[in-house]
């Protein structure tokens, strides 16, 4: 039993949609209060989706928007990502994701079999084929697979 009085466990994951996001050259804007931020710019990528009823669905990443990375002090990563992706029906849905991307033990950064980078996308889609993605609630792994790209796995919670 875990020592959590009240705890009600919750149902697992389901994969739900994988975005390929394409990076433009970072802008450096210096410390801050909190820490050093960097903006990475949104140069385009893909996406691809499984809705609940198990239909396929894709599109890409449009250019524009940015990831306003904060590097805390104590050596945290702060992703705060807000940009769009349109569908192949043309449909515009918008993303924001938050998250965290964590240093290695020795507070380095880490190489990709040590990364624990997580996220929270939340995602505004109008009625229609993506009005899902509006109406559940995601949870994200965030890689980097090459200089200037970044994979996001997105999970449904049930």
């Amino acid at each position: 039993m875990l020592p959590l009085p009240g705890f009600q466990p919750m149902a697992g994951l389901v994969p739900a949609l994988v975005i390929d996001v394409l990076l433009g050259p970072e802008q450096d804007l210096g410390r801050v209060a909190a820490g050093r931020r960097t903006d990475y710019p949104i140069a385009g990528g893909t996406f691809v989706a499984v809705d609940p009823e198990g239909g396929h669905q894709a599109g890409r990443v449009l250019p524009g928007g940015a990831d306003h990375f904060l590097l805390r002090d104590d050596g945290i990563g702060v992703l705060d990502a807000a940009y769009r992706l349109e569908a192949d029906d043309g449909t515009v849905i918008r993303i924001h994701n938050r998250g965290l991307w964590i240093p290695n033990a020795a507070g380095e950064e880490p190489r990709a079999d040590e990364l624990y980078c997580r996220c929270a996308p939340v995602f505004e889609a109008p009625a229609g084929a993506f009005a899902w993605l509006s109406a559940h609630v995601f949870a994200g792994r965030v890689d980097y697979p090459a200089p200037g790209r970044v994979l996001v796995s997105c999970c449904r919670l049930l």
